[in-house]
């Protein structure tokens, strides 16, 4: 008995088979099915139609599944650009992603939410990042009250990554968050440097996703501050320990607390911050001390919170 093709093969073919019945319907010529094949495989984020069919991990059929479909009309720009002898009235890119979404989504093989732009850094910033910015704000709450200032901007963002892994899509991206002093209360700085880390659990292919997971992360921007009254205040704390100096207390009564410490870190080892999870059985005055503690006696802290403090001789 002959066995029937996997269901990547039949998807792929049903959205190739589409592509050319619906460009000979607008032109009248006729499409390669070699050209549809590599155009719907960079359509599903693939560099090639093989790349598509050997992908057993995540495979297309799995689209159903799908929270969030990101069709790659990037990659169909570039594929067109490589493949030979292509019809010259071929629509765009971006018409080719529409008409094959529309297909998957009308023939319903996915009801995923379909992010479609001809950029999807572009989309990043003026959608994704527009739409989660009370979810942001929400996470940088505690970092707010350390200010001044109300915070209603819009922030300007940079993408500074989008890294497509194995298992995930992650994107980094970082801003200013400039708010508004507020009268009411002594300033204390206006300003958050942040960023946020957005994360696609990958199911279908290389651009069918679970949705996404969000952490924003940031600090007072303290550029305001006297270089020399800034240094002193450090000195006034502690001259021995970064993470001293981030807690708010000595080291001295450092060296009394029994905590265990956590790397907050990137599949491929880029470490965003520390976790401090503090022992219940510690001093709960000197717990007190430390300002921002969670209900299960743990803080988050910088990157550099563990760096070798500078020498006095370093700025001579």
């Amino acid at each position: 008995m002959k066995e029937s093709a996997p269901m990547s093969t039949q998807l792929s073919k049903l959205c190739a088979d589409h592509l050319r019945v619906s460009f000979n319907a607008l032109t009248g010529e006729k499409l390669k099915a070699s050209h549809a094949v590599q155009l719907v495989a960079a359509f599903f984020g693939y560099k090639s139609h093989a790349a598509l069919l050997a992908d057993h991990k995540y495979p297309i059929d799995l689209l159903e599944e799908a929270y969030i479909f990101i069709p790659n009309v990037e990659l169909i720009e570039v594929r067109r650009k490589n493949l030979s002898l292509l019809p010259v009235n071929l629509p765009t890119s971006i018409d080719i992603a529409k008409e094959l979404a529309s297909f998957l989504a009308n023939e319903q093989h996915t009801s995923a939410d379909i992010w479609l732009h001809e950029s999807f850094e572009t989309y990043c910033l003026e959608t994704l990042l527009v739409n989660c910015q009370d979810l942001i704000d929400d996470q940088l709450s505690g970092v707010m009250a350390e200010t001044n200032a109300g915070f209603w901007n819009q922030p300007w963002y940079e993408i500074e990554s989008i890294e497509n892994k194995v298992d995930e899509l992650v994107i980094t991206a970082s801003a200013k968050h400039e708010g508004e002093p507020l009268d009411d209360k002594p300033f204390s700085g206006d300003t958050i440097d942040f960023q946020v880390h957005i994360s696609f659990p990958r199911i279908a292919g290389r651009r069918g996703f679970y949705d996404f997971d969000l952490e924003a992360v940031g600090s007072v921007n303290d550029d305001w501050v006297d270089p020399a009254l800034k240094y002193s205040a450090q000195q006034s704390v502690d001259t021995g320990s970064p993470l001293a100096i981030e807690l708010g207390i000595t080291n001295e009564e450092l060296e009394e607390l029994d905590y265990e410490v956590y790397e907050n870190a990137s599949n491929d080892g880029l470490i965003y911050d520390y976790v401090i999870q503090f022992s219940q059985h510690n001093d709960p005055e000197l717990l007190a001390k430390i300002s921002g503690l969670d209900e299960y006696n743990a803080i988050r802290v910088s990157v550099n919170a563990f760096d070798e403090p500078p020498s006095p001789f370093d700025t001579l």
